[in-house]
């Protein structure tokens, strides 16, 4: 049973299911396992919690929205 675990700023619910969805297609298709036997952890780290060259999430959101 293939277990993957992503480590990731925040995500909207529309997002997060498109991840999860493209994840469980991608392993089936890469193992043949069935989708009820692939498992996925999505750990939410904070925005200020969660850096980028130097810089948290948060920041890099404010400078993108100027």
């Amino acid at each position: 049973m293939p277990s993957i675990k992503i480590t990731t700023a925040s995500l909207n619910e529309e997002a997060k299911n498109e991840l999860i969805n493209n994840i469980v297609k991608s392993v089936q298709l890469a193992t043949q396992v069935p989708k009820e036997f692939i498992h996925i952890i999505i750990d939410i780290v904070g925005d200020d919690n969660y850096t980028v060259g130097g810089q948290t999430v948060t920041e890099i959101k404010k400078k993108l929205i100027k």
